[in-house]
């Protein structure tokens, strides 16, 4: 049995590639809430096929424009969120860490669509545990829990894996061992 947190709100949970083997497979979510009725979050690193202009309806022509689409999560694609670190826009929306934001506000969206000051990430759908079903999965050894959280891996724009790969760099120790000295860094 591990040491499972009493809720992983505001962390990133970093997938154990020795176990997981689905959807999350190599995934990094930003955790938006958890507690007792379950969890809620947005995987940062799978960017899919579509464009903002092809999945937002009537979205004015931006410099942002073609920005790749990220998949949240397998759960309700309709559910279109930003991630963002535009404190200053008229509503933020709910700040998951301090100075990153997640909104789901279409004027919001127009808004961090408009500065080229703002970072950002558009997701479609997102990551959703059960009452109990989060932590049945840390007793699994499926997820690493990483309190650092910051921009340069929330808004990073690579390859699905070196995001990976950063999530765990970051949380140093063993995992930074792995990642820098083996090919595939499985986390056992």
């Amino acid at each position: 049995m591990t040491d499972n947190p009493d809720s992983t709100r505001g962390k990133l949970l970093i997938s154990n590639s020795s176990v997981i083997q689905d959807f999350f497979h190599k995934s990094v979510v930003l955790m938006v809430d958890h507690d007792d009725d379950g969890a809620f979050g947005l995987v940062l690193n799978k960017p899919t096929d579509q464009t903002m202009e092809s999945l937002i309806k009537n979205l004015p022509d931006t410099v942002h424009s073609n920005k790749p689409v990220y998949a949240g999560g397998p759960v309700d694609n309709l559910f279109v969120s930003i991630l963002h670190n535009g404190k200053q826009t008229v509503d933020p929306g709910v700040e998951v860490v301090p100075g990153i934001y997640m909104a789901r506000s279409f004027d919001t969206m127009l808004e961090v669509l408009s500065s080229d000051q703002i970072q950002f990430r558009v997701l479609q759908g997102y990551a959703g545990w059960s009452s109990g079903q989060l932590e049945s999965e840390f007793d699994r050894l499926s997820w690493v829990v990483s309190d650092v959280v910051d921009e340069s891996i929330v808004f990073k724009e690579d390859d699905s894996e070196v995001i990976w790969r950063e999530a765990l760099r970051s949380k140093g120790g063993i995992y930074k061992y792995f990642v820098d000295h083996t090919k595939d860094p499985s986390l056992n």
